[in-house]
């Protein structure tokens, strides 16, 4: 009998059963698709233009989104493009600090139906970095940046860091009401000078000891201000001496510099000069406040309202002192560096999909898998390359066989030559109006699973009704191409339909051929150009930037400071010499230049130098090897390779990319990301260091993809050659397969 308690169990199992019928085609599609590949730009100092393509094998509510750390806001809102086979984002953040050094990572919504992601990301600093994400895997640590740092655009971070904490600070702007209200200018500027120096003092202590918090920096300094209002109540003759209170505040302040900086510096704020730097602009900051309060008050205190205003302000600021400082002490402030949250959250990708397959491989299932022939046409640069899959079960009659015997060894190469003769016949590709000679690359009889198609390596009896046999024919082209056209003309007569699928390096589609539309046409909209591009990298001279904007105001500065030195009107001149100083490093990157220094061209490099050096050289090797044709690959490799090494690095680099279990398909390469470079030795000519990379790479064989990484740790000889840097040698110390 159905009574209420089992419908209270049943509901409970029925919903369940909705949801799971509801994630069934998100799982159907899991193992389809190209990689996602995530562009981000550096188009101005800390704003990035981000694209991230999606193809549209993934379903709608599994799209991903990129993921940044919380220093970084969006300042967008999200763009969509639809590209036929992808979908292409778009999107601008801006964050306060430089990426290099950074996490990111791309966020899916079902780490079950993650796909491999190509993360690109090119700095106005001249650094690229590339790194392959794992599907399900977490987010990345982009490396320190390889670029020589601009020294003008860091002091003038610096600088604002500094600012914008006054500006930002209850306690500071307390502070500038109390100073204003001790009446004239001399009195505040001295005070603020007292505190600067002793911030100077406490972040130079603190360089020799663990300094303190944020929390007992600022308490302290809230206390001074409650004390100085105090002061402020009396009359001129009757206060003590300020002074020595505004100095020890400023010692405190200065103690706690890194922790109270954290934010702001980011990595930096543990370095003296970024402190020394921020302090200038608090200096600064402090001081055009000080004076400017102190202008009002002096308007004010003519009036009769503003003069009784005086007392209530000053009350008001002291009580704001004391509490800020009662505040700080119960909630503990600011958290101390190292006790923050980690910045970036994402999914650690445990869970794995029972239809994932192998690691690294993705499925491009076909719409009718048992159908006796399947078409895969893949349109990469500089080849057109059809895989015909043909079920013998679906053929046995075509081609005179039993489907219920066994194909012995001697007679699979006949049978082999008729399927060849068939694609041949019937399979026609055109490109760009042309027909391309076509090369037969492969016949092979193939085990096919979850995790792809194999060829076997050793022949075995195979029994009809299981067999399959894989025709790979390849077609070579010049460049790319412009639209690609795939005919069964005639039809095979064994068939009502071939499930066809095109694959090009951005996206994957796929439909159904029949004798009434027996066509499978690609036009070409990828939004970038494949063809991989080889750039000479230079041999660059060290470089001294120089601000012209900040001369003549430094100049000023000294002026002042003479002026003020001699004594006249020494307090005013210091101070106006501090705050143009500041002025200067505010505005040093609007105008600059740089000069080279004399003979520093081919010196030995230093360990960041190096990486640049190699982050440039390495992926040429790589995208030189994408050509099909020797001799334009040997000129390709002569950019970055010299003529004694091209022939060992040609033959090695292949052998690497080449992936003999997938019958011989070649990686085209994803990224290639380095990760060390260290034993930096000069030599008579250049210099030789020791470096570890990676090479990850993506193929496509037989719909089926899958991705290859290795790792190497080599030594590396590096010569200067007609002002660019070449490799001289290379010898490879480890080689590990990754994926």
């Amino acid at each position: 009998m159905y009574t209420r308690a089992d419908a209270q169990v049943k509901k409970p199992l029925l919903l369940a059963g909705i949801a799971l019928a509801a994630l069934v085609p998100i799982l159907a599609v899991a193992d389809v698709g190209p990689p996602v590949h995530m562009q981000i730009t550096e188009r101005e100092p800390g704003l990035y233009a981000v694209q991230w393509r999606v193809p549209k094998a993934l379903p709608p509510r599994a799209v991903p989104s990129p993921e940044f750390p919380e220093t970084c806001t969006s300042v967008s809102d999200r763009e969509v493009e639809d590209q036929g086979g992808a979908w292409l984002f778009t999107r601008q953040w801006h964050c306060e600090t430089s990426l290099a050094g950074q996490v990111v990572g791309m966020r899916y919504p079902f780490p079950d139906l993650a796909l491999t992601t190509v993360v690109r990301v090119d700095l106005l600093s001249g650094d690229r970095f590339a790194h392959v994400l794992s599907p399900g895997e977490g987010p990345w640590r982009l490396p320190e940046g390889t670029a020589a740092p601009d020294l003008v655009l860091g002091a003038r971070r610096a600088l604002v860091a500094g600012l914008s904490h006054v500006l930002g600070s209850w306690i500071h702007l307390a502070f500038l009401l109390v100073l204003g209200l001790l009446g004239g200018y001399g009195g505040p500027i001295r005070l603020v000078s007292s505190f600067t120096l002793g911030q100077v003092a406490g972040a130079l202590g603190a360089g020799l000891t663990t300094g303190i918090g944020s929390v007992p920096a600022e308490l302290g300094f809230a206390v001074a201000v409650a004390l100085i209002a105090r002061e402020a109540l009396r009359p001129a003759e009757e206060r003590r001496r300020l002074a020595g209170l505004a100095a020890a505040a400023g010692l405190v302040h200065g103690l706690g510099i890194t922790a109270i900086l954290a934010g702001g510096l980011g990595d930096e704020s543990g370095s003296l000069a970024a402190q020394l730097l921020a302090i200038l602009g608090m200096d600064a900051t402090h001081l055009v406040g000080a004076v400017g309060v102190a202008a009002l008050w002096t308007f004010l205190a003519r009036r009769p309202a503003g003069a009784r205003a005086q007392r209530p302000v000053a009350y008001t600021a002291g009580a704001a002192g004391v509490a800020l400082a009662i505040g700080l002490a119960l909630s503990g402030g600011v958290a101390d560096p190292g006790t923050v949250a980690p910045s970036l959250q994402v999914g650690d990708g445990s869970a794995a999909s029972p239809t994932a397959g192998v690691e690294g491989s993705r499925r491009l299932a076909p719409t009718a898998p048992d159908a006796p022939i399947q078409s895969y046409l893949s349109v990469e640069p500089f080849e057109v390359r059809h895989e015909a899959m043909l079920r013998l079960v679906g053929l046995a009659q075509e081609l005179g066989l039993d489907a219920e015997s066994t194909l012995e060894v001697a007679s699979q190469s006949a049978v082999a030559e008729r399927l060849t003769e068939l694609v041949l016949g019937s399979a026609k590709v055109q490109v760009d109006g042309e027909y391309p000679e076509a090369l037969i690359r492969r016949v092979d009889f193939m085990t096919v699973d979850p995790t792809g198609a194999l060829p076997r390596p050793n022949p075995v009896p195979e029994p009809v009704a299981e067999a399959v046999v894989g025709v790979v024919v390849a077609y070579p082209i010049p460049g790319m191409p412009d639209d690609v056209s795939l005919d069964w003309d005639p039809f095979p007569t064994v068939t009502d339909i071939i499930p066809a699928t095109v694959i090009d390096p951005e996206s994957v589609a796929s439909r159904t051929l029949s004798a009434g539309e027996p066509s499978l046409i690609w036009e070409n909209a990828l939004t970038e150009d494949p063809i991989p591009t080889v750039d000479a990298v230079e041999v660059e001279p060290i470089s001294v930037p120089v601000p012209l904007l900040s001369l003549p105001l430094l100049a000023l500065a000294v002026i002042l400071l003479i002026a003020g030195v001699r004594g006249r009107r020494r307090t005013v001149s210091i101070a106006a010499s501090r705050v143009v100083v500041a002025l200067a490093f505010l505005v040093g990157p609007l105008v600059q230049t740089a000069v080279a220094l004399p003979g520093s061209a081919g010196r030995t490099p230093s360990e960041r130098q190096a990486r640049r050096i190699l982050a440039g050289l390495l992926p040429n090797i790589y995208r030189a090897l994408e050509f099909k044709d020797e001799a334009t690959i040997y000129d390709r490799l002569a950019v970055s390779v010299t003529g004694a090494t091209l022939t060992d690095v040609y033959l090695e680099q292949r052998r690497a990319l080449e992936m003999e279990e997938r019958g011989g398909a070649q990686a085209r390469v994803e990224a290639v990301e380095v990760l060390e470079a260290s034993e930096i030795e000069s030599r008579d000519t250049g210099f030789e260091v020791r470096s570890t990379w990676t090479v990850g790479g993506m193929v496509t064989h037989f719909g089926h993809r899958h991705f290859r990484q290795n790792r190497y740790d080599a030594r590396i000889g590096i010569v200067p050659d007609a002002g660019d840097w070449k490799i001289s040698s290379i010898s490879v110390l480890e080689q590990e397969r990754v994926r």
